[in-house]
């Protein structure tokens, strides 16, 4: 998977657990790339676009315990597209003030998608 899933911020010895980063950094340059290639098409195409690969995201990566991580990911996506936004003029100001309302559209919230382990198997075995 994406990240190394723990239901909680700490493993049973007590110790701080480190997500996996690396299929994260590896869409988030994957998405950078494609956001350059469509810097200057249609802020409601790239908008649309991005909506799909990060929802997508979110539906294989979130599960209990990784908002955090999903939320990491929302942000640095919303940094790259404005970043990209900005380069495509030298005149181009995009400020956060005209961002956040391209955000809020296209940008879903992370939120968790799948059940915790226990609600799932309750299902199963309710006793």
């Amino acid at each position: 998977l994406g990240f190394t899933h723990y239901c909680g911020q700490r493993n049973s010895n007590g110790a701080f657990i480190v997500w996996a980063k690396k299929r994260m950094a590896a869409k988030l340059k994957a998405i950078k790339a494609e956001l350059q290639r469509r810097k200057h098409h249609r802020t409601t195409e790239v908008g649309a676009w991005l909506r799909k690969v990060v929802l997508g995201y979110f539906q294989y990566h979130a599960v209990p315990g990784n908002s955090t991580q999903l939320r990491i990911f929302s942000r640095r996506v919303c940094w790259l597209w404005r970043t990209v936004l900005v380069r495509r003029s030298q005149r181009a100001q995009v400020g956060w003030d005209r961002l956040y309302p391209l955000l809020s559209r296209w940008i879903p919230r992370p939120r968790v998608l799948h059940p915790y382990p226990m609600a799932r198997f309750a299902v199963m075995h309710p006793w």
